[in-house]
């Protein structure tokens, strides 16, 4: 899906997702196509956000991320610490 699909479908919802293809442009990680996870409901980023670490735990190669559907664009800002490459999507 896009993301475009992903807010209709999900109008206010956060939700655990993960990057299915994407790319890196400068400091942005974009995401062409994305698989919905979960959804968890509006105010429950507490536990999108423990699912997110369990699943990153089991499949720590596996791009995955929590967000908000009422985000208009994913900006999602690659950060690097002590060399390594870290994601993050300012959300929570």
């Amino acid at each position: 899906m896009k993301w475009e699909e992903v807010k209709s479908v999900y109008p206010s919802a956060w939700l655990l997702i993960e990057a299915i293809e994407a790319h890196t442009e400068g400091e942005n990680r974009i995401i062409d196509r994305i698989s919905v996870i979960d959804s968890f409901q509006d105010k429950s980023s507490k536990l999108a956000f423990l699912k997110y670490l369990e699943l990153h735990k089991d499949f720590p190669d596996r791009e995955f991320y929590v967000v908000h559907s009422k985000r208009e664009i994913l900006d999602i800002k690659e950060q690097k610490w002590a060399g390594l490459g870290v994601r993050a999507s300012n959300e929570i």
